[in-house]
């Protein structure tokens, strides 16, 4: 009977040994649950984050392909009016007699260049004042060669906006020019440049400023440096260049501009006595062997910031000579030359100027 009551008491510790087994698992299974739900947190985050990337870099990638789409339509819809120009739905054919050569042309083609005198001849306002040969052609009275050529051109510029030019003859040249400049095809004129054969020590560099390419001279060594323009002034239209002072250590003399007969060359590049010749220089005034008669001003010292420009009148045959753009004076040639090219002196080192052969004629 005394061994009944130990056996009763038995069972407690072990039920509370197995009861604190069940809290401790208890326990670690809610450990485990709060570390499984904490990294569910963390990749729900990192997946809402990278979703969100996901959503503003989709966006952003739409908005690029709308924009280069918008960008094409509108190139396609411009591409479409320019075909639409040059390829009508209804040509007018013309029929041209250049001299004795014939050409069949669509009027659309012949004017082709917006500003020429072609574009404008052939017009609704001036077709009916061009003249017809007996057979109803419409006459005109130019080289053939050359107008040839221009329609060469026109043609091939309906299929390529950037057709090259023609190959001109050697001899066709100079009439080709000519021809160019009075019906302003200005594909067919070049833009001016400094000679780059020109045999001196001065530095030749080019800047762009406003659209426009600039010629920057600059002297080097001491003594007379003088070069030409590659190209002759227009022979049938005003034109106009100007030379800006950038630097000018001695303005007591040794800077000259002009024009002569000719391109120096040789022994001429080294002095300003040029044989057939017109120049302005720095304290002095007009010099030269073909000056006829002027009133232009003398003794201007050409300082840091000022220009000089020069304006060639084909049809009087004069120079208007401009000052900072402020007309100076008129000179003459005493005779006609035949080509008129552009110059520049330099004397002392370190003198530098910029030739604009874009600039416009002042008002």
């Amino acid at each position: 009977s005394s061994d009944r009551p130990s056996k009763k008491m038995e069972p407690e510790p072990l039920i509370e040994s197995s009861f604190r087994r069940l809290l401790a698992s208890l326990d670690a299974e809610r450990e485990q649950i709060r570390g499984a739900w904490q990294r569910l947190s963390e990749e729900r985050d990192l997946t809402t984050e990278h979703l969100e990337k996901l959503r503003q870099e989709t966006e952003e990638w739409c908005y690029r392909e709308k924009l280069k789409i918008d960008n094409e339509w509108q190139r396609l819809n411009q591409l479409s009016e320019e075909m639409t120009k040059m390829w009508p739905a209804t040509v007018e054919i013309l029929e041209i007699n250049c001299s004795g050569e014939h050409f069949t042309i669509p009027r659309e083609t012949i004017c082709g260049i917006e500003g020429s005198v072609l574009s404008e001849m052939f017009s609704d306002e001036f077709l009916h004042e061009i003249p017809r040969d007996e057979e109803g052609s419409f006459f005109l009275d130019f080289n053939p060669q050359c107008f040839g050529m221009v329609v060469e051109y026109l043609r091939n510029r309906r299929l390529r906006a950037d057709a090259p030019l023609p190959v001109v003859p050697q001899m066709q040249k100079r009439n080709m020019e000519l021809l160019a400049e009075a019906w302003k095809l200005w594909p067919f004129l070049k833009t001016n440049r400094l000679n780059p054969l020109h045999g001196t020590s001065l530095h030749i560099s080019t800047q762009q400023v406003d659209q426009k390419e600039l010629h920057i001279i600059r002297a080097t060594h001491p003594g007379w440096q003088v070069l030409g323009a590659e190209q002759p002034l227009p022979v049938s239209t005003v034109s106009y260049f100007e030379v800006r002072v950038l630097q000018n250590p001695d303005t007591r003399g040794g800077l000259a501009l002009g024009v002569c007969g000719h391109l120096p060359t040789g022994t001429e590049t080294h002095s300003i006595r040029l044989q057939q010749c017109v120049l302005y220089n720095s304290n002095n005034g007009l010099l030269g062997d073909s000056i006829g008669e002027h009133d232009v001003k003398a003794g201007l010292n050409l300082c840091d910031g000022e220009s000089l420009g020069l304006c060639h009148d084909v049809i009087s045959g004069s120079l208007q000579w401009y000052h900072n753009r402020q007309l100076i004076g008129t000179s003459t040639f005493k005779e006609r030359w035949s080509s008129v090219f552009p110059v520049f002196g330099l004397y002392v080192p370190g003198q530098s100027v910029a030739v604009d052969f874009q600039a416009a004629v002042p008002k």
